[in-house]
């Protein structure tokens, strides 16, 4: 992974390489610059996606990962601090196939294809998630 920063350091620009992990990156990349509210964008390729769907009525995701390269068609999000201090990405995403057949949900986790950039705009105040019993969700608190 690499990243870089404008003179402020509101705008990040991250580049992961073929074979990187997103989970791993993210990591890296918010305990250096400690991240802690921030809209995201990523497009690039992926060998590998793990997606989700929310089923609001067993509060709980029901998780499917995908083999194979397919072109990220856009991935967006966020990042705030859960309710354990720690950043948290919240990130929806659509995915593309050799046949241009899409696929798309919430998104766990990926692994690079060719090379996936990701642009971190941060804002000037943290953002917090804290936990809607009625969802089962760490909701965003505003």
């Amino acid at each position: 992974m690499v990243f870089s920063s404008d003179s402020n350091s509101y705008i990040h620009v991250v580049r992961l390489n073929k074979g990187e992990r997103w989970s791993e990156a993210f990591a890296e990349f918010t305990t250096s610059t400690k991240v802690n509210g921030a809209w995201v964008t990523i497009i690039g390729g992926v060998l590998e996606v793990t997606l989700g769907y929310y089923d609001l009525e067993k509060k709980q995701y029901e998780w499917q990962t995908f083999q194979g390269l397919r072109e990220i068609t856009g991935i967006q999000g966020n990042i705030a601090l859960n309710e354990q201090g720690e950043p948290m990405a919240h990130l929806h995403g659509s995915f593309s196939d050799e046949n241009y057949q899409m696929i798309g949900g919430h998104v766990k986790d990926f692994v690079a294809a060719a090379t996936v950039e990701v642009f971190v705009q941060r804002f000037s105040q943290s953002l917090h998630r804290k936990t809607d019993p009625d969802v089962g969700l760490q909701t965003l608190s505003i």
